[in-house]
């Protein structure tokens, strides 16, 4: 699943904690968010994890944690998220 790489750190920046891993042609974001905790009702920390593709990211693992415990799901879990993003994030 690809989506613009500024984008996706713009999103990140404004959506609570984050941090930001690049190593070679890989990015890992993990990031919190209140809004999230309050929807999920705990403390919430997402990972998204993909390859650079030129000024992309193509997200091939994504990992929810909650109460402790992190759980790998399908990227597309988060298509519809990834979207908004693309449609409402500026460069």
């Amino acid at each position: 699943m690809l989506i613009n790489k500024e984008k996706l750190f713009s999103f990140t920046r404004h959506s609570g904690l984050y941090s930001v891993e690049e190593s070679g042609d890989r990015v890992t974001i993990t990031f919190s968010s209140v809004v999230l905790e309050e929807l999920l009702g705990e403390n919430t920390e997402i990972v998204v994890s993909g390859r650079v593709v030129g000024e992309n990211v193509d997200i091939d693992r994504v990992f929810i944690g909650r109460a402790g415990v992190r759980e790998e799901v399908d990227p597309k879990v988060l298509e519809g998220w990834l979207k908004y993003i693309e449609s409402t994030e500026r460069r």
